[in-house]
């Protein structure tokens, strides 16, 4: 793992390692930042009926 590591940061660059990583750990939470907003928009809609 850290030779892959070692190895992308070589052939890439450092910053665009990281910026990667972050995306990637972003995305994941946006994932599950909407699926609770779209939890609570309906659970709103079901409480106005």
């Amino acid at each position: 793992m850290e030779q892959m590591i070692f190895n992308a940061v070589c052939a890439v660059g450092f910053p665009i390692v990281v910026t990667l990583y972050l995306l990637t750990s972003f995305k994941e939470s946006m994932d599950k930042f909407t699926d609770k907003l779209g939890e609570f928009i309906q659970e709103l809609n079901r409480c106005e009926k």
